[in-house]
């Protein structure tokens, strides 16, 4: 799977008649950034030396039993890992697409519940916003094969990356105990709303 592959059936949607292409291209535009994100988290923490195919599935639970990671979670848990942060990777328009992206999160989260926005978004306006979605998937995708080896589109993030890659924090998860406390204490919104108080 590729970046290509991955929004192939929002273009096909985007470019449909149907009347609700506009929500429906969106919706699913925030799903698989939202899973990139998460996938690229994964597959780092997968690269700890320690763990091998026999343990994916003891992470994959140990993640799915925290109901509180969301999109900004998994980008602390990232550079948290990465020897670089995604900003410094994305270069200078990262402020600009990141509060455009947090911004679509929190339409996401009105959308979901069956809220109404304060954007006032027609379709044209989800069509706009489903491109910066695309746009900031893309970006971050070309920047992780780079540094990574892996676009977080791949099915499977439960595997080696072929480039040797410098990361840090490895014995702050290096068993699945330790890694249930790294998210919790790191990534979870718990966390991060007491952060900001």
């Amino acid at each position: 799977m590729s970046y290509e592959n991955e929004f192939g059936v929002i273009d096909l949607i985007i470019n449909s008649n149907f009347e609700t292409r506009g929500v429906d291209a969106f919706s699913l535009a925030v799903i698989k950034s939202e899973r990139q994100v998460r996938r690229l988290f994964t597959f780092l923490v997968f690269q700890n030396p320690i763990y091998n195919e026999k343990d994916s599935m003891s992470l994959r639970k140990a993640l799915s039993n925290n109901t509180e990671v969301y999109f900004k979670g998994f980008i602390d848990g990232i550079n948290l890992i990465l020897t670089h942060s995604i900003e410094e990777l994305y270069g200078v328009n990262y402020q600009k697409d990141f509060k455009k992206i947090s911004e679509i999160v929190g339409i996401r989260n009105k959308i979901f519940h069956g809220q109404v926005t304060q954007f006032f978004l027609s379709r044209e306006g989800l069509i706009s916003k489903t491109e910066e979605i695309k746009n900031w998937c893309n970006n971050l995708s070309n920047i992780m094969v780079n540094e990574i080896g892996y676009d977080g589109f791949e099915r499977n993030s439960f595997h080696k990356s072929k480039l040797i890659i410098d990361l840090k924090n490895f014995e702050n998860f290096d068993t699945i105990e330790k890694y249930k406390t790294f998210i919790e204490t790191n990534m979870t919104k718990r966390y991060i709303k007491k952060l900001k108080i």
